[in-house]
């Protein structure tokens, strides 16, 4: 099911009419926030220009996070075919964009407490570059585990348009154990690899390289957040039921 859907999803985003015109702002809003971090770690400007502009940047991201929501949301509802919305919405897409934040935000500092705690034990700290395979490889499983766990969490937030819902433990246990199974986890891994795969080699490229990893990342971003959506939706509602009850974020 999984490839079935990533393969529809490709033809229908490569099929709809001046799609770049679609894709290059959310890669833009992306390579400015990764410019300005490329920029400090240079040294090629001030830590506090740096941060400021990182600020800038990174608000601006988020109108690129909302427009993915929408895109989610779309998915969640059952939408047959993958329709991109246009970006003159930029207000909303901030706003839910801001919402994601805080929700990642929440569960960043979760995941960054249990993860030191389980490396403290297992003594998984590496004292040199040779014995870092343990922690990298957890660190991996980490990543793979929050690309998958955060469409979940975020769907919470859909249905029901409040925060907390992302944080309610009982509804969340429910859904991962109903949504994580086999279409979904390699759909998890799928945008671990591709991501991680695109990145680096448009990335290495010299001069347009970051510019091409940053608009890579968002067509990516777009067609798993369909992906991932569709998945989500065929959990919840089996075909011939009633679409799953999304609606805009509030608050």
């Amino acid at each position: 099911m999984f490839g079935i859907l990533l393969v529809s999803t490709i033809r229908t985003l490569f099929g709809t009419p001046a799609w770049w015109r679609k894709i290059i702002p959310g890669g833009v809003l992306n390579l400015l926030s990764t410019q300005v971090l490329v920029l400090i770690l240079a040294g090629q400007i001030s830590i506090e220009l740096g941060v400021g502009l990182l600020i800038i940047t990174f608000a601006l991201l988020l109108i690129a996070w909302g427009y993915l929501y929408r895109v989610f949301v779309d998915a969640l509802n059952g939408s047959e075919t993958l329709i991109l919305p246009s970006w003159s919405n930029w207000r909303a897409y901030a706003l839910a964009g801001f919402w994601l934040l805080v929700i990642a935000l929440g569960y960043s500092v979760i995941a960054v407490a249990g993860l030191s705690m389980i490396v403290s034990v297992l003594g998984l700290m590496p004292s040199s570059a040779e014995e870092a395979g343990p922690l990298s490889l957890l660190l991996m499983f980490a990543f793979i585990f929050f690309y998958g766990f955060f469409p979940i969490v975020f769907t919470r937030f859909a249905a029901e348009g409040r925060v907390w819902a992302a944080f309610e433990p009982g509804p969340v246990w429910q859904d991962l154990k109903k949504i994580a199974r086999g279409d979904y986890i390699q759909a998890c891994f799928g945008l671990f690899g591709v991501s991680l795969l695109g990145n680096l080699v448009l990335g290495a490229l010299p001069q347009v390289g970051l510019a091409l990893a940053s608009a890579f990342w968002f067509l990516v971003m777009v067609l798993f957040a369909r992906v991932l959506g569709l998945l989500i939706h065929l959990a919840h509602k089996p075909k011939g039921s009633s679409p799953w009850p999304v609606d805009e974020p509030r608050n």
